[in-house]
């Protein structure tokens, strides 16, 4: 549930500047605030609207009129109609990535039609504001020069973006299918921290896990922008450590360790604190606990029990609630939900599946919460359901078009309206439309690094390896940009 109505005007000044890509220590010096009160604001934001990332806050904030463009005359365009001919044209004839710079907004202001597939600029945080590419710099040298005009704010500076054109969040198939037209990357398999970029410049490498291991947790941290991997097996032994990565500076922090030792369990982060459900110790026994981590304090602290034992099961954060479904008791697998209420601090059971699994692949999108394949008794699964949102008793998990390959253990990301998933025993990635209900097939590049444990972190979809492949973490800028030329 949302509580647009109590919404600050600072607050909506903020996510304004969210939706244009601004980071918090820009939009601190926007502002004229701390850092600090930028990720208070944020969480006050997030718990409001009902969302969990930068990326669900600007699809909001676009939805709702909160980001407008009326000043521009340019009528609205359908987000899924433009999604739709991105994926479809062969070229992408204005797609770029933001900018804050003169040169960008010369280039959106231009009434010619736009050909740049760029990367995201460097940002400095010293000046608040994201340096111009060479490309943009050279279409900037063609535009003509802007008029004097007085010294602004920064945040005025910012408004290009919003007044340019409509900010539209393309979803990453686009990417994926013209990746896959234009060829195969350039990469080496051994882990660097020196990115190694594709053709297209959307697939990374990055700094590897210090400690690589096997069945650990993954969540990202939105607030911060950063990523956690939580316990996990190393040489067979249950691990409590806890490594968090800083995407900016490529590098990965041991912090304090887990209370328990535990492998087989997932984490998610909800209102600015990461849950870290059940499990297996160092025995194998499933384990009923619930341990929560204040990343602002880094302490752990213990929260209700679940209402059973459950390891291997799929989580997900949705309408302010933690959903656990389904997984493994120790000795059967369960089709059971278990719902966490962080303000009443307690379990409650919802709508079994209507099949058990465990180890699937959950998402939301489009207001809507998905579970993907898994594995059942006999196998892995096809079968795939999603649940509509609400408290209504009676409401059923809905049978979607099955996969068209079981996968046992799928990485899912949920976009606006669509979901990804990615198969790394086959190394091929697939697309849900949501209000097609159908299945298409992406074949990836033959050397993108995917793994079963991926995360959503703002624009960019990270993967982290486990022991085989020496803990490798992969980056997929997996979002675009779209603006669309002045009339």
């Amino acid at each position: 549930m949302t509580n647009e109505s109590q919404i600050s005007e600072r607050e909506r000044e903020i996510l304004r500047l969210v939706a244009t890509g601004a980071t918090n220590q820009q939009i601190a010096i926007a502002l004229n605030i701390s850092v600090n009160t930028v990720k208070v604001h944020l969480r006050n934001i997030f718990a409001k609207i009902g969302v969990e990332s930068r990326t669900e806050a600007t699809v909001y904030a676009i939805r709702n009129g909160i980001v407008t463009v009326s000043e521009t005359g340019q009528a609205a365009i359908d987000e899924s109609a433009v999604v739709k001919e991105t994926v479809q044209s062969d070229e992408l004839t204005a797609v770029t990535s933001p900018s804050v710079s003169e040169a960008a907004a010369s280039i959106v202001e231009s009434t010619e039609p736009l050909a740049l597939h760029t990367e995201p600029p460097a940002v400095s945080e010293s000046a608040g504001t994201v340096p111009a590419t060479p490309v943009e710099e050279s279409v900037a040298n063609t535009a003509p020069s802007p008029a004097p005009a007085t010294a602004k704010p920064v945040w005025l500076q910012l408004l290009p973006w919003l007044i340019g054109g409509i900010v539209v969040i393309a979803i990453a198939i686009a990417t994926l299918v013209i990746n896959a037209r234009a060829g195969t990357m350039s990469m080496t398999a051994a882990p660097t921290s020196s990115p190694i970029i594709s053709a297209q410049q959307r697939w990374f490498l990055r700094q590897p896990l210090n400690e690589p291991r096997d069945h650990f947790a993954l969540t990202g941290y939105d607030l911060e922008r950063r990523l956690y991997v939580i316990g996990g097996q190393r040489n067979g032994v249950v691990s409590a450590a806890v490594d968090r990565y800083d995407p900016e500076i490529d590098r990965w922090v041991r912090l304090t360790d887990k209370p328990t030792a535990v492998s087989h369990a997932r984490a998610v982060t909800l209102r600015g604190l990461i849950y870290v459900p059940g499990g297996e110790d160092s025995n194998g026994i499933v384990l009923d606990r619930l341990e929560i981590y204040d990343p602002r304090e880094q302490r752990w602290y213990a929260g209700p029990p679940l209402p059973a034992p459950r390891s291997r099961y799929a989580l997900t954060a949705w309408e302010g609630q933690l959903y656990l479904i389904g997984g493994w008791d120790g000795t059967t697998v369960r089709g059971d939900v278990f719902v966490y209420d962080p303000v009443r601090e307690r379990w409650e059971a919802a709508p079994a599946l209507p099949q058990p699994r465990r180890d699937a692949g959950v998402a939301v999108a489009g207001g809507r919460l998905f579970v993907i394949g898994g594995a059942g008794e006999q196998g892995p699964l096809r079968d795939s359901h999603r649940l509509e949102p609400g408290n209504d008793p009676n409401r059923r998990w809905v049978a979607i078009a099955p996969l068209p390959q079981a996968i046992a253990r799928p990485a899912v990301v949920g976009l606006a309206s669509t979901l990804l998933i990615f198969d790394s025993e086959r190394r091929e990635g697939l697309t849900y439309d949501i209000v097609a209900d159908a299945w298409s097939s992406t074949p990836l590049p033959a050397e993108a690094n995917i793994s079963t444990d991926a995360v959503l972190l703002d624009s960019n979809i990270y993967f982290v390896g486990d022991s085989r492949t020496q803990g490798m973490l992969s980056e997929y800028r997996a979002l675009y940009v779209i603006f669309i030329p002045g009339q």
